[in-house]
C-alpha cells in the first residue's frame, strides 16, 4: 500500500526543525544555526520509502513579529498548514510558554492531525522529558508524542513509521531519488545565507538578505555563483566585509565548500553587499529579495 502526502513541521525559533528534516531526508537541504530566523521562508524535502513518500515542510521559527519581514515568515507557517496532511508540532522538554499556547490555538484552528516531537531528548534526563509529555497534553489533543533526538537520530525511525500510519494512500509526487521539489539556485541562497548567521554576530545576521544574480555551469563544469548580501545599513555593509574584506572572505570560503559538497562540482563564488535602508519594512524591498 502506497501512502503519499505532506507533513509541515512548526515550533519556536531553535528547536531543531531544520536539523530533524535534515536527518529524515539523509542529506543538508535546510540551513543550520543556532541562531534564531536561519529559516526564513518554507523549505521542503522528501523522503521515499517502500511505505510511500512524504513530503517535509519545514517552516520559519513561530515568533511574534516585530517587522512585515516577521509578518510574511508567520504567514509562510499559516500557509505551511493548508495543505498539510500531518504536523509535527516541534518542542524541547519544558514548561509550554506564550507562544506554544498561540502555536496550539492555531493547530486546534487547522484540525489537523498533530504529533507532539519532543526534540533534544539526549540532553534532557527523563524525568524531565514526561511532565512535557503531560504538560502539553493538556494544551492540544495530539496523535502522537514521541521523544526523538533530531541530532543523532533517536526514535527518528518510530516518527517516521507513525507518520506512515498516518498519511492517506497515494502514489509519489516526486521520482524516489528526487531530495527536494525546490530548484538548486534556492537551495544555494539558503546554504549561503546560513554562513553569515555562522559568521557573524549581533544583528548581522537578521538584517541580511541573500539574492542569487548569476547561477550558470561553465563548459569546464565549474559552477559560476555571483550572491549580492542586502544590509539595512551602512554600517553593517562595514562589518560584512571586514578589515580588509576578511569577513567576506572568511564567509565566501566556507559557503564555497558547502556549495561543492551540495552541487558536487567545483563552484567560483563571488560575493558583495549592498545597503538596502529598512528593508524589512518596505514591501517594495521584500519583494526585490524574494519575499513576497
Amino acid at each position: 500500500m502506497n501512502k503519499a502526502g505532506f507533513v509541515s513541521i512548526i515550533g519556536r525559533p531553535n528547536v531543531g526543525k531544520s536539523t530533524l528534516m535534515n536527518k529524515l531526508v539523509g542529506t543538508k537541504i535546510a540551513g543550520v544555526s543556532p541562531k534564531p530566523q536561519t529559516t526564513r521562508g518554507v523549505v521542503r524535502g522528501i523522503l521515499t520509502r517502500e511505505e510511500g513518500q512524504i513530503l517535509f515542510l519545514d517552516t520559519p521559527g513561530f515568533h511574534k513579529p516585530e517587522d512585515m519581514l516577521g509578518d510574511w515568515m508567520l504567514h509562510e507557517v499559516e500557509k505551511a498548514l493548508e495543505g498539510a496532511d500531518l504536523v509535527y508540532w516541534m518542542v524541547i522538554p519544558g514548561e509550554p510558554q506564550k507562544l506554544e499556547n498561540q502555536m496550539a490555538d492555531l493547530l486546534k484552528t487547522s484540525g489537523l492531525p498533530v504529533f507532539l516531537v519532543i526534540n533534544q531528548v539526549d540532553r534532557y534526563p527523563k524525568a524531565e522529558v514526561l511532565p512535557a509529555i503531560e504538560q502539553y497534553q493538556k494544551l492540544l489533543d495530539c496523535r502522537e508524542f514521541i521523544p526523538v533526538s533530531a541530532r543523532d537520530g533517536t526514535q527518528l525511525d518510530v516518527l517516521v513509521s507513525k507518520t506512515y500510519e498516518h498519511l492517506p494512500e497515494g502514489e509519489p509526487f516526486y521520482p524516489e531519488d528526487q531530495l527536494s521539489d525546490q530548484n538548486e539556485r534556492f537551495l544555494v541562497c539558503e546554504l549561503i545565507r546560513e554562513k553569515v548567521y555562522h559568521c557573524t554576530a549581533h544583528e548581522i545576521p537578521y538584517d541580511t538578505a541573500v539574492v542569487i544574480e548569476e547561477f550558470t555551469e561553465r563548459d569546464d563544469g565549474v559552477v559560476e555563483i555571483y550572491a549580492v548580501f542586502a544590509v539595512q545599513r551602512e554600517s553593517q555593509k562595514a562589518i560584512l566585509i571586514g578589515k580588509k574584506g576578511a569577513k567576506m572572505k572568511e564567509i565566501g570560503q566556507v559557503a564555497r565548500l558547502e556549495l561543492e559538497k551540495f552541487l558536487k562540482k567545483k563552484v567560483f563564488l563571488k560575493l558583495w553587499v549592498k545597503t538596502e535602508e529598512h528593508w524589512k519594512k518596505d514591501p517594495a524591498a521584500l519583494r526585490r529579495l524574494g519575499y513576497q
